[in-house]
């Protein structure tokens, strides 16, 4: 298995497995029990915007992405760098991670509009 072929199917796997996580802590955030202390609740602009950037342009990006691969990994990188720099206590290890299927989309989508054969 070529190289090219391989960073494909490991985005597909990763970002399957991110978007599936993400699609279902939102579900359970969102019908979540309106007593729970730390349910669907914004302190303030920030929280509002920072949860429209993750989750929910994480999993739009990562919906868009197996259609197309660059804009919508640009999209899920590019939600949760603009969280990191509104949030900079938020940087860590977790968010490093949840990033990782967004580049892989990125770098496979590069690859691909330059002609290599991807899948």
């Amino acid at each position: 298995m070529d190289t090219t072929r391989l960073l494909a199917w490991m985005a597909r796997i990763l970002g399957t497995a991110l978007l599936a996580f993400l699609v279902f802590m939102l579900i359970g955030t969102l019908t979540g029990d309106s007593s729970e202390a730390d349910g669907l609740h914004f302190r303030d602009t920030r929280d509002l915007i920072g949860f429209l950037l993750f989750p929910v342009c994480t999993i739009i990006g990562l919906a868009l992405a197996y259609r197309w691969p660059l804009l919508g990994g640009a999209i899920a990188v590019g939600s949760t760098v603009l969280l990191v720099l509104l949030r900079p206590d938020l940087i860590q290890l977790t968010f490093l991670v949840m990033v990782m299927p967004g580049l892989l989309y990125v770098v496979h989508g590069l690859l691909e509009r330059r002609g290599m054969k991807v899948l």
